[in-house]
């Protein structure tokens, strides 16, 4: 009988462990500052085992409880065996350290990860200070709330032959919905910015008359009305993804 037991406990744990294994992204970091029009390069650690064969990665920016999605800039990405993913820099007013890169895994809201928040500065190297700041866990967190003044360039390059590019608003809106769940749930979340999301939406009009199809358009919705889903998961999933955030952002 409790040989039986132990062998179901030992199931349950590894189950648990690999459902919640994740890549680790290693840059851009706090020291990371890119001028507008320069590379972005995206680097993460990867095991064969971790199951993130389905990387999508947006441009973020905002406070930890109340994340504001800018732009997705690539999807597809094998996480098992890619290690980099590279984007230009695309321009934003500010030209702060309030920026960071998200990333998930087949649109699963409850396994998120991020970098650290880095600098994206004007084309002559012009920067401001980050507007507000936050007390999380006893570590003072400067950030501030950006938007785009131009859309994410699609010329890109990765170390996945399997990966593609996007500056929809409308696949953003997915995480989105997820980053408001989270803000919901804390006590510390503060109000996104209204400009934040008129910005996006004006990214995923100029990206859309470019190159858009109505079948990206449709995948777009299509993870919308799937995150929108997994937020009913329950507000104990919703806490662990808001204690994960202040974690990987401090």
């Amino acid at each position: 009988m409790f040989t039986k037991i132990t062998t179901t406990l030992f199931a349950l744990v590894s189950l648990a462990t690999l459902s919640s294994a994740t890549i680790t992204p290693t840059s851009p970091d706090g020291a990371t500052v890119v001028k507008v029009g320069q590379e972005i390069n995206a680097l993460w650690t990867t095991d064969s085992t971790d199951g993130w064969n389905n990387v999508e990665i947006q441009l973020m920016t905002g406070d930890n409880f109340n994340m504001v999605p800018l732009a997705t800039v690539a999807s597809g990405i094998d996480g098992t065996t890619a290690t980099s993913y590279s984007f230009v820099a695309p321009d934003v007013t500010p030209y702060s350290k309030i920026y960071f890169l998200q990333f998930s895994n087949a649109g699963n809201a409850t396994a998120l990860t991020w970098t650290t928040r880095f600098t994206i500065a004007g084309a002559d190297g012009s920067t401001t200070e980050p507007t507000n700041s936050t007390v999380y866990s006893g570590t003072n967190v400067q950030w501030g709330t950006g938007t785009l003044l131009s859309a994410v360039s699609n010329s890109t390059t990765s170390s996945s032959s399997n990966s593609s590019s996007s500056a929809t608003s409308p696949s953003a809106a997915a995480s989105s919905q997820v980053s408001s769940a989270v803000a919901s749930a804390s006590d510390s979340a503060t109000a996104s910015s209204p400009a934040s999301a008129s910005a996006s939406g004006s990214s995923a009009a100029a990206v859309s008359a470019a190159s858009s199809t109505a079948a990206a358009a449709a995948a777009s919705t299509t993870a919308a009305k799937s995150a929108a889903g997994r937020v009913e998961f329950g507000l104990g999933s919703t806490v662990v993804v808001g204690m994960m955030a202040v974690a990987a952002l401090l």
